[in-house]
């Protein structure tokens, strides 16, 4: 969008200059057009937090600003639209912290009532996990391992943010979130379990994209193979390559 708008800003100038002669009415069009789109866009979401706006304004001011008649200087403009910012910066300071404080307190409840269910355990670091399915044989992961595994990554209402479909998942014990790792390191081949995960063994406080701060975490996993050391070097080139050209999110 960067390059559109700076785009947009040499065509006004070209043509207010005159160098470019029989720029049509519908050209003209297209670039007020680009730009109103693009102011709006970001309007519409400060209007979703909270923060309005006068649509005739902003009309009024782009509209002095191409005349060359602005109402107001430039130190003026500046100071409005800093005290904008810092009103924005501290509405969305507030909802972050308000959504962090209900998504602790609904996963502390999660987690009470996850504790009562005789199959669960919990470990010192308040990781809990079930076994779904136990081979009883088999490698265990260590640290530095690199595993193959089928997993479902899902918020505590249920909602799935990531899972393996096709095929099993190559995954670096040492990319992999605390509580996963944790937990992955009382699996054998072949087990089947369910974590459920705290946000301090999972992505904490801020959060990732796409993954709010403060969510508990629910990972079902099937360990497949521990990778053997001679195994390795080609797992870890699947893993670069997946990561570089699928952008694929993976549990870390």
């Amino acid at each position: 969008m960067k390059n559109k708008v700076l785009k947009f800003t040499l065509l006004l100038s070209l043509s207010a200059s005159g160098l470019l002669a029989n720029v049509d009415s519908n050209e003209s069009y297209a670039m007020g057009a680009t730009s109103g789109g693009y102011v709006l866009k970001g309007l519409l979401e400060q209007k979703q937090i909270g923060i309005s706006y006068d649509a005739e304004a902003v009309i009024k001011g782009f509209s002095d600003a191409l005349k060359g008649e602005l109402k107001l200087s430039d130190d003026e403009i500046a100071k409005l639209l800093n005290k904008r910012a810092e009103n924005l910066d501290k509405i969305v300071k507030e909802k972050e912290a308000a959504i962090l404080k209900e998504n602790l307190k609904q996963g502390k409840a999660f987690m009470d009532k996850n504790a009562k269910n005789k199959n669960v355990k919990t470990t010192k670091s308040k990781l809990q996990y079930e076994i779904l399915k136990s081979s009883k044989k088999g490698a265990t992961p260590k640290q530095e391992s690199i595993i193959i595994a089928n997993y479902k990554a899902s918020f505590i209402d249920g909602k799935v943010f990531d899972e393996t479909k096709e095929a099993p998942a190559h995954l670096s014990m040492l990319n992999l979130i605390p509580g996963l790792e944790e937990g992955l390191m009382l699996m054998k081949e072949g087990d089947k379990f369910k974590f459920v995960i705290p946000p301090e063994l999972a992505y904490g406080n801020s959060g990732m994209e796409g993954i709010p701060g403060g969510e508990t975490i629910v990972f079902e996993i099937e360990l497949v193979k521990v990778l053997k050391p001679g195994e390795l070097a080609e797992a870890a080139k699947k893993i670069h390559e997946k990561e570089l050209n699928e952008g694929i999110k993976k549990p870390h």
